[in-house]
């Protein structure tokens, strides 16, 4: 059975396995694959985390992750790719010179993929990021030990998609006012104004609201309780311990240089061993540990069902 005929035949409420997990949990895997993605440029890896990443973020936002894969990531990452080589002349291996005189070296050209495979892993892991961890899940974490921060943050991740919401509604009044056909540039700069204008009395006026209703409702004050529906289970319990657990091991290995690649002077890595392949294998289990519970859990539901 294919990959893409095991997502299918997983029930939608049996997708948020992941998503259902602890805060505490949640917080603790993405602080480690979006670490050990940034600080690990090993080529191997950072295919993995490539691929991982892009699984984890077809799989939890679908056609959304595929759009931005197409309209910013892959233009971006082909910018990196061709800028770096540029600029950067390191290296002992010299493909051309460039007509300005400065070598185009062949390390130069790999550490451009390597430096487009870093951003293309950490933007896909922070999409996966938004679609798991909602203000609801900061507030629940941060909330007891930084009542502030908590609600600052939980503002701040919230503020864009509902500034850039109502935004499009404010543009939209605003031409329905306009008279249909073409206008001059001075009346769009006009418009824009105003939009501009309105957009900024809303947010204003949003800001005092919220403050002067976190106020009556006594937030901050000491000994407030809060009600909250997150419980950390048994279930919770294992998976995090399995994701320190493996993040432990796989920084231990870092530590100790077993996974060792250097870009420049010249390409140089350590032997595969024993060691190198049990990184690989620890590495993409832990990031493919949200895939593995919502497919685990999805095949369970319907053995379940065919029992029935």
């Amino acid at each position: 059975m294919t990959s893409a005929a095991v997502l299918l035949i997983i029930p939608n409420d049996m997708k948020e396995t992941f998503y259902n997990l602890h805060p505490a949990v949640n917080l603790a895997f993405f602080a480690a694959v979006i670490f050990l993605s940034m600080f690990n440029m090993h080529p191997v890896c950072l295919g993995i985390a490539l691929l991982c990443a892009l699984l984890n973020a077809l799989y939890l936002s679908g056609r959304k992750a595929a759009v931005l894969s197409l309209k910013f990531l892959l233009p971006a990452a082909f910018f990196i790719i061709i800028l770096n080589p540029l600029f950067n002349h390191q290296g002992v291996t010299i493909i051309q010179y460039l007509p300005w005189g400065n070598p185009l070296t062949l390390e130069s050209v790999v550490y451009g993929f390597a430096s487009s495979a870093v951003l293309f892993s950490v933007v896909l892991w922070f999409s996966c990021w938004n679609r798991v961890m909602t203000s609801d899940k900061l507030v629940h974490l941060f909330g007891r030990i930084s009542p502030a921060f908590s609600l600052v943050l939980s503002m701040a991740l919230r503020f864009v998609p509902r500034f850039i919401a109502e935004f499009k509604q404010v543009m939209q009044a605003q031409k329905q006012l306009s008279p249909s056909g073409k206008t001059s540039l001075s009346a769009r700069f006009k418009r824009g104004i105003r939009v501009m204008s309105v957009m900024v009395s809303r947010s204003m006026e949003g800001s005092v609201e919220t403050a002067d209703s976190m106020k009556s409702r006594g937030y901050g004050l000491k000994g407030r309780t809060s009600y909250s529906l997150y419980q950390f289970t048994a279930r919770d319990g294992a998976v995090l311990i399995f994701i320190l657990l493996e993040t432990a091991a796989l920084i231990a290995l870092l530590a100790f240089g077993k996974m060792k690649f250097r870009y420049f002077p010249s390409a140089k890595w350590s032997e595969p061993d024993g060691f190198t392949i049990a990184f690989y294998l620890l590495y993409g289990a832990l990031m493919l540990t949200p895939l593995i519970l919502n497919v685990r859990e999805g095949l369970q539901w319907k053995r379940l069902q065919s029992k029935i």
